[in-house]
């Protein structure tokens, strides 16, 4: 769902930011299945994150896949990406659906991390914190995250 073109960010950097968005938003935050590699480094793991206590409503999380550069099969580049550039899928979410507004608060808070962050979500286009900045100005739209942000924000 992110992708990052340029620095290399570590999962154990990344794992930590998300974190600290989650208290700043006040989102409830868990991550297991950590993979490490020989080293004892951070290669992948799951995150959960939700706004209300994980016990009380499990259908009201959503849970992502992070993963540390290099990782097979999480290099990725679009050929309608005028900029021809490859990006490294650090983040990879499971459904999101009834959930929009849940993910648009974690998603809002990372770009402020990592402003040179693109999100992804499975279409022809992406995610900029300058994207997700006039989304939030504006009423908000559940669909945010099917539609073309050049469409939202001309509306």
């Amino acid at each position: 769902m992110s992708l990052w073109h340029g620095e290399s960010i570590s999962a154990s950097e990344l794992l930590i930011n998300i974190r600290e968005v989650c208290t700043t938003y006040g989102l409830y935050f868990s991550n297991d299945y950590n993979e490490y590699d020989e080293t004892g480094k951070l290669k992948s793991c799951s995150i959960y994150f939700s706004d209300m206590p994980f016990e009380d409503n499990y259908s009201r999380q959503i849970s992502w896949n992070l993963y540390d550069e290099p990782y097979n099969y999480q290099t990725i580049d679009f050929n309608w990406d005028e900029s021809e550039n490859q990006y490294f899928k650090a983040m990879v979410s499971e459904d999101f659906y009834e959930n929009e507004d849940l993910l648009f608060k974690i998603l809002y808070g990372l770009p402020k991390v990592y402003p040179s962050a693109k999100i992804w979500i499975e279409d022809n286009w992406f995610y900029t914190i300058e994207d997700l900045e006039k989304i939030k100005s504006r009423p908000f739209d559940d669909e945010w995250c099917y539609k073309n942000p050049r469409d939202i924000t001309q509306d």
